[in-house]
């Protein structure tokens, strides 16, 4: 009888060290199957989350302020990780994007201009324009476009001009100053969630034309 005991005891060990869990649900599909929430007061760990090949479908697991574990469904979120929007400005004046007003917090976001476009007013991507020099025609000034933050409102403010002239077109035997559109490929990071700001690196070139940086902290 003891033998019989110790096979069926050793039996159902076996079993239970093989079976599936469910939490909320009678027909498990992994190891742990929660149908559910997941409340975490503590750490949570993947000590061997190996190599997932079904990606299509997936979704991230994040934690709420509450320590919950919920899945995030980008389909549904008010933004994703990482972010992409065209701004589109329409009838620009020749002095171009002096500051523009995104709302977009500083606290929350980093953005930065991937690419742009621009034309003369009305005429799509295509028209042909170029920035000028206010003083002659002869020399063509640099252009800045880029996002910055403002300290004074807390958002992201957008800026694209000619140094110290105008966008101009060319017209009869030279260039007068046009309005312009222009098309701004803007990404928009998610700070906390995927993207990480690191701090401001500050090099003194020595007025040499090369030199050598100290790489970002963690890199």
């Amino acid at each position: 009888m003891k033998k019989i005991l110790i096979i069926l005891t050793i039996f159902i060990s076996t079993t239970a060290s093989y079976a599936q869990v469910g939490i909320n649900t009678t027909t498990p599909s992994a190891a742990l199957d929660v149908n559910g929430e997941v409340l975490i007061d503590g750490g949570f760990y993947l000590e061997s989350p190996g190599d997932n090949t079904a990606i299509r479908g997936s979704k991230f697991l994040v934690r709420t302020t509450s320590n919950e574990l919920s899945r995030y469904d980008i389909a549904q979120s008010k933004y994703g990780p990482i972010n992409y929007v065209e701004f589109a400005f329409k009838n620009l004046s020749a002095q171009g994007l002096l500051d523009y007003d995104t709302k977009i917090a500083t606290n929350d976001y980093l953005v930065s201009i991937q690419g742009y476009s621009c034309g003369i007013a009305g005429a799509g991507r295509t028209g042909s324009i170029m920035p000028s020099s206010s003083v002659s025609n002869l020399n063509i000034e640099g252009y800045q476009i880029y996002a910055y933050p403002n300290p004074a409102t807390g958002t992201w403010f957008l800026r694209a001009h000619v140094n110290n002239s105008t966008w101009q077109r060319y017209q009869g035997d030279g260039y007068v100053d046009t309005e312009i559109d222009m098309w701004l490929n803007v990404m928009i990071y998610r700070k906390g969630f995927i993207a990480k700001a690191q701090n401001d690196i500050t090099v003194n070139m020595l007025f040499l034309p090369e030199g050598v940086a100290l790489p970002p902290s963690g890199f």
